[in-house]
């Protein structure tokens, strides 16, 4: 019933309509003439408006990016220093052309131009600054004073008008001081004037005050004078409508004039109507009265009920999987089609939200870090895995618990890292923490803001960073350790040259002494003098090896490389050791592959390094034994052993090898002197040389050492296999 009684009150108010519109129209034809002139007058005043509004965007963008390049702390420190860095990252010519500026003018604050660039923006290729926009610079026109001063209109340059936009250069927070200004300027030429057109779809002209103008903009120009802030429109023919606008220069005064034509098609169309309806309105008037009844109900009213239907159903149900289906192709089937679209839409949304939810739950629970989110009032909104783990919560437990009485390290973190103040200043937090447990966190608090800005809570973030702390300790006491032991081989190196001028001293005239150089001695003094030689040497040669070891150790210690004959050497080292042998009844072998004859190294400590090794050799072999020296080569190495048939060493001893100041055991130490230095030397030397040292021993049978290094004297590491233990740097 209700259906019917809409369908008579539309037709009722259609047919009252057409009455009132006919009697109107007779009475008020040519009120309804003047009314469409006022129609067209308002609309083309909207439409010089629009154009208006789009030059204003234009020169509104320019002022804006002058704006933002003049605030910004690399354009504060290139007016200081001029860095070549920000001409290369900044001022290229695609920058300017992608930015739609012409010219970019960097003044400082004594009116002088660092910098100046101008490129043709269709192109992108650098054009000369025009002088006219220089001159401007030069008598403080475009020059900023203070921070609050800007600079924006146009200018009527010789080549075409510009936008010109001038911002005082401060820092990125809008600060001084000034560092000068900064000037941008785009022209105002056919192809921008080209692209208002096409943007408003209307004819435009533009005229320059500062040139003669036309009858009919000369006109106009008159009638800025008595009303400067209004458009001037004037219809000049049956078919067009002209608005006439000005544009001022920086300093307020005209500069252009623009001229916009617009078909008159409201006042035609509307003339033309007021004429048509009078004698179609009846006929019009009858049809609507017929096709309204039928038409709402069966076309519209029908089936919107049936669409509000439908959507009510959908709410109260919450079905997204119903389908609305109307029939016929216009607005309430694509209406239709747009419903299930959209319930569509809402559908896969509402799985991708939830999948997005289940994939953001597991990377966060997949974290190692205590992630937890806090709302204003310090209320826990969510927590990842870790974080519940560590409460020994479950999210339902944790969620609405106030983080200042959370289990853990939550309570004193909020103390620490001061939530309130967060919320209020809106700032990061981060920080070193430690627990009472003795571990060390790296704490954040980073605020999560909505679009308006509004902080809705804060991310709490805890790293255990402990074992990286404990690691940094270690990485600071080697340092210190390795300085320390710098600083020890430096003082022994001062000290040994110090200890080595008297005792060359001592030792020179105790051989005077032994020799009777100044007078016979009897046997008691000959003896004694001899201890004095005797000993000094030994402590001589101690010193030196202390201080051939602190040079290795410091750096210091050069090799001075040459060829010499292998053989002739190992045959010089058997005859210094064979007094020593002989007091052992010790045998001396030497075997010398038929392929080796000469060797390239540091000659004096090849024979030190051979010394220390048939020494040791003959000083730990039983009497009646034999030392065996052997030499072959290898690769691009030559490789010499040292075999003897003595104490050997015993498994447990043989890490004490080749340290500095030590022995294999106490009992050694007694039973056979030395210091110790020999086999560190040894070591430190061959991997001077390039090369590597190894032995192998058994208690009981004797010890076998030897060292390999390059024979051209290459100073490389070389590798070896099939060795007991191997000693390299």
């Amino acid at each position: 019933m209700s259906r019917i009684d809409i369908s008579k009150k539309v037709l009722l108010i259609t047919l009252l309509i057409f009455a009132v519109l006919t009697a109107a129209f007779t009475l008020t034809h040519s009120m309804q003439l003047s009314n469409f002139l006022e129609l067209e007058q308002a609309d083309t005043l909207e439409n010089v408006e629009r154009i208006q509004n789009a030059i204003s965007t234009q020169q509104g963008y320019l002022s804006y990016i002058n704006q933002d390049w003049a605030c910004w702390d690399d354009t504060y420190r290139f007016i200081e220093d001029r860095n070549q860095d920000y001409r290369d990252v900044n001022l290229q010519n695609q920058t300017l052309a992608g930015i739609k500026v012409n010219v970019m003018l960097f003044v400082n604050e004594a009116g002088s131009v660092v910098y100046a660039k101008s490129i043709d923006i269709n192109t992108a290729e650098e054009v000369p600054v025009p002088e006219d926009l220089l001159d401007l610079i030069e008598n403080g026109t475009l020059l900023t004073k203070s921070e609050n001063e800007n600079i924006s209109g146009f200018v009527l340059l010789e080549e075409n008008p510009m936008f010109i936009s001038c911002h005082p250069i401060l820092t990125t927070e809008y600060e001084g001081p000034i560092k000068g200004t900064l000037i941008f300027g785009k022209y105002f030429d056919n192809t921008l004037l080209e692209s208002f057109e096409d943007a408003t779809c209307y004819s435009l002209s533009m005229y320059r005050t500062d040139e003669e103008l036309r009858a009919d903009a000369q006109s106009k120009f008159k009638n800025f004078s008595d009303f400067p802030d209004k458009p001037v429109i004037e219809p000049y023919s049956e078919e067009k409508i002209a608005g006439y606008f000005k544009l001022e220069d920086i300093s307020g005064k005209p500069a252009l004039i623009i001229r916009a034509d617009f078909p008159r098609k409201l006042y035609s169309h509307g003339k033309k109507t007021l004429e048509n309806m009078y004698f179609f309105l009846l006929l019009t008037g009858l049809m609507t009265g017929v096709g309204v009844k039928f038409a709402l109900d069966k076309l519209f009213v029908s089936r919107l009920i049936e669409v509000d239907d439908f959507v009510t159903r959908v709410r109260s149900e919450k079905d997204l999987s119903r389908r609305l289906y109307l029939k016929d192709n216009d607005e309430l089937y694509r209406l239709s089609k747009e419903i299930n679209g959209m319930l569509n839409e809402i559908y896969l949304a509402e799985q991708e939200l939830t999948a997005q939810e289940r994939e953001k739950k597991v990377l966060l629970d997949s974290l190692n870090e205590l992630v937890i989110f806090v709302n204003p009032q310090l209320k826990i909104i969510w927590a990842n895995k870790a974080a519940l783990e560590f409460m020994e919560l479950d999210l339902e437990n944790a969620v609405g618990l106030c983080l200042e009485s959370a289990p853990g390290i939550n309570g004193p973190l909020s103390d620490y890292l001061q939530f309130e103040q967060i919320f209020v200043t809106g700032n990061k937090k981060s920080g070193e923490f430690t627990s009472m447990d003795g571990r060390v966190w790296f704490v954040q608090a980073i605020p999560v803001t909505e679009e308006n800005g509004k902080i809705i809570g804060v991310l709490e973030t805890c790293r255990d960073i402990t074992e990286r702390k404990a690691a940094e300790t270690l990485l600071q006491e080697k340092q210190i350790a390795e300085a320390a032991n710098r600083t020890k081989s430096e003082f022994l190196a001062n000290m040994s040259h110090e200890l080595r001028t008297p005792l060359n001293s001592i030792i020179g005239f105790s051989d005077l002494l032994h020799e009777q150089a100044y007078g016979e001695l009897n046997e008691k003094q000959l003896r004694s003098v001899g201890n004095i030689s005797k000993s000094g040497k030994h402590l001589l040669s101690l010193i030196n090896n202390i201080l051939d070891l602190s040079k290795v150790e410091a750096g210091k210690l050069e090799l001075s490389c040459k060829q010499f004959e292998l053989a002739s050497k190992l045959n010089m080292i058997k005859n210094l050791v064979s007094p020593i042998a002989d007091r052992k009844n010790i045998r001396i072998e030497i075997d010398v592959g038929n392929d080796l004859a000469s060797i390239c190294a540091d000659e004096s400590r090849f024979i030190q390094i051979m010394y220390n090794l048939v020494d040791n050799a003959i000083k730990f072999s039983y009497e009646n034994g034999f030392v065996k020296i052997g030499a072959r080569k290898k690769g691009d190495m030559v490789e010499i052993t040292v075999k003897d048939t003595g104490i050997g060493i015993k498994p447990e001893d043989q890490s004490k090898l080749f340290k500095p100041f030590s022995q294999v055991d106490s009992f050694s130490s007694k039973q056979f002197q030395g210091t110790g230095l020999g086999l560190s030397l040894v070591k430190q030397i061959v991997q001077l040389h390039g090369g590597y040292v190894w032995f192998r021993s058994y208690p009981g049978e004797g010890s076998t050492f030897a060292f390999a290094i390059p024979m051209k004297g290459d100073k490389g590491n070389s590798e070896a296999t099939g060795l007991d233990n191997k000693v390299k740097g």
